[in-house]
């Protein structure tokens, strides 16, 4: 083809490598509608035609394009059709399914960034995109065929065993790939491989929405990224504690019947993401929030006198941590980008902050049950908010902070009581102006706005305080 076509890189060459993955992108797209009103299999099949079939055809694009602008306009000019038709109803084949999805809008969206940010790395850009393409549709379908033992990720289903066909099959993509196209050492493949297909699959087994086609393939390329950088003892280590993570919180999940196998997943992957990205000294924190969480929440069933549900889902970990988990990848970018890291808040500059988020979001998980409890509902709300960011901070900051113990004392203190004090004023806020009726999920929601907004608002003065005004990227 590279003596057919016009040389790669030049205007010709991308315009004409362009229409013949637009007509090729097309030709899929048809086959399977054709095969959806011939043959009438079931519309999962068709829709994995799709999706494999164009991210195969994906899988090529750093040997097709120069450009990310060429492969943005192809996109539009492929995709235009095939999203008209979902707006009027149309492609059944794609999107006749009875779950809400939003997986096709995701995907391409994922492919362009993956095209954008690893385009010259393209063994893990292949391997990135495979994890998703193939193992999420052999998941699906085999999950769907003989998944017996189910579980629940917010609205939707899944199934033990399509998990499993997930994890398995990453592993191979990640594995064989590593060895056969790097110069990796053999049991650093290993590692990296099993340590990928474990920290995906989760990725995938709590995803909703078609989340999991966003999330997934810029995962597997970010791990591959930072892992193979590594040597195999420490890789070996990160996956023995991530192991460990998951076995603990699974069994806490069994014992306490606080939160559902998908809340576990996502309990272990805050955790780990906290010990890996941030330093074991990070984890105190979310422990010891998560522990707090578990006892208030026994105590309001103790009181209530009814058996525990199970009910605390990928979504109410999602809220609760979101914040935090986003000032923990702060803080790692931040010390990889920043001239003179090590000098600002003790090389951790984001973990006072981080620290905060957490003690705000299990303040105001305390006020909710104070608000509920028959003994002190009828105290001022404003005993109730006192009351509760002396149980939020108390819990959680004191241990939290002592154990990184990063920077000035003082300092980290006082930064970390003025957000959650700010978070917990503007949830209360929140809720007054804009009052919801009690159990549509809308105080999750209140509690995630209110503590990213008391972030916002207190790090400039947090950095201030810690003297990180003349930062200087590398």
């Amino acid at each position: 083809m590279t003596h057919v076509l016009p040389p790669f890189g030049s205007v010709a060459g991308e315009a004409a490598r362009g229409l013949l993955v637009v007509l090729a992108f097309w030709a899929i797209v048809i086959a399977a509608e054709v095969w959806h009103r011939r043959a009438h299999p079931p519309i999962e099949w068709t829709r994995k035609l799709v999706h494999v079939s164009g991210g195969l055809l994906a899988c090529a694009f750093p040997w097709l394009f120069a450009s990310p602008g060429t492969l943005l306009l192809v996109a539009a000019v492929a995709g235009a059709p095939v999203f008209v038709a979902r707006a009027r109803g149309g492609l059944n084949s794609v999107f006749g399914v009875e779950r809400h999805s939003f997986g096709d809008v995701y995907f391409p969206i994922a492919i362009f960034a993956l095209y954008t940010i690893g385009r010259s790395m393209r063994v893990f850009y292949v391997v990135a995109l495979l994890t998703m393409v193939v193992s999420d549709a052999l998941a699906a379908v085999l999950g769907r065929a003989y998944g017996k033992h189910r579980y629940r990720v917010t609205h939707e289903q899944r199934s033990l065993e399509g998990s499993a066909v997930f994890l398995f099959t990453t592993f191979l993509l990640v594995h064989l790939p590593l060895l056969l196209f790097t110069g990796l050492e053999r049991v650093t493949c290993v590692l990296v491989a099993t340590q990928i297909a474990l920290l995906v699959a989760s990725f995938e087994a709590i995803g909703t929405n078609g989340s999991d086609n966003l999330f997934v393939p810029l995962g597997a390329y970010y791990l591959l990224m930072k892992l193979t950088a590594r040597p195999p003892e420490a890789i070996a280590v990160q996956l023995a504690v991530q192991l460990a993570i998951l076995l603990l919180t699974l069994l806490v999940a069994r014992r306490t019947r606080f939160f559902s196998f998908s809340g576990a997943i996502a309990a272990h992957l805050m955790l780990y993401a906290a010990f890996s990205l941030g330093g074991p000294p990070w984890i105190v924190a979310p422990a010891l929030a998560l522990s707090a969480a578990i006892v208030l929440e026994q105590r309001r069933v103790a009181r209530m006198r009814h058996a525990a549900s199970a009910d605390h889902d990928v979504a109410v970990i999602f809220y609760v941590s979101v914040v935090a988990v986003l000032l923990i990848f702060a803080d790692n970018t931040f010390a990889t980008m920043v001239r003179g890291a090590a000098r600002i808040g003790g090389g951790h500059p984001f973990l006072a902050p981080y620290v905060g988020s957490l003690a705000a979001a299990i303040a105001i998980v305390a006020y909710l049950g104070l608000e509920a409890s028959p003994r002190v509902r009828h105290r001022p709300a404003a005993w109730r908010a006192l009351a509760s960011g002396v149980i939020g901070f108390g819990v959680v900051a004191p241990l939290g902070l002592w154990a990184p113990r990063s920077g000035d004392v003082g300092i980290e203190y006082a930064s970390s009581a003025l957000l959650c004090a700010a978070s917990l004023l503007l949830f209360l806020a929140l809720r007054s102006r804009f009052p919801r009726p009690p159990g549509t999920g809308w105080s999750l929601r209140y509690l995630a706005l209110a503590v990213l907004a008391a972030t916002l608002a207190t790090l400039p003065i947090h950095f201030r305080w810690i003297g990180a005004a003349d930062w200087t990227l590398r």
